[in-house]
């Protein structure tokens, strides 16, 4: 069982994998809307890193928060290419949320008071980029069929 303060340390490895993902897929993807999304997540997942550390710095004053090496949640791979579907590069993102609350949640079943609702928390963040993400992938869908109808919906004037 792991204790508050290793807890911690491995959320924010987590969100600062997560944010670096997040920056790029937004590298990869031609898309404004998509990079504008991808960006936001990628900020929101640094918000969520620094709340951790101020959470760390108020219970633990005096130690440094030591980051495990590998991140205890593994993200699936992410490459496009020209052939890459919106919604394929959403799916992923997605999966990558999933596989986060997932672990938040087999954490808070070990843990008890403030450590359970800590990863109850963390989980929920995490759930709640899912949703966002989900939302956007109904859009995408209605884009690609757009995209499939109207040939010329790429060409400029």
């Amino acid at each position: 069982m792991l204790d508050l303060e290793n807890l911690l340390e491995i959320a924010i490895k987590s969100e600062i994998d997560a944010a670096e993902n997040y920056n790029k897929m937004a590298e990869m993807t031609g898309i404004y809307l998509l990079k504008d999304k991808f960006k936001f997540l990628a900020n929101e997942e640094m918000g969520h890193k620094n709340l951790l550390e101020k959470l760390f710095k108020k219970k633990f004053p005096d130690r440094e928060i030591v980051l495990p090496e590998e991140s205890k949640i593994s993200f699936p791979e992410f490459r496009t290419d020209d052939k890459t579907q919106l919604s394929d590069i959403l799916k992923k993102a997605m999966e990558a949320e999933k596989m986060a609350a997932d672990f938040y949640k087999k954490m808070e079943k070990d843990m008890e008071g403030e450590e359970k609702a800590i990863a109850k928390y963390l989980s929920s963040m995490e759930e709640s980029h899912y949703y966002l993400l989900k939302s956007e992938l109904e859009i995408a869908y209605n884009f690609e069929l757009y995209d499939e109808v109207h040939e010329m919906m790429h060409t400029g004037p």
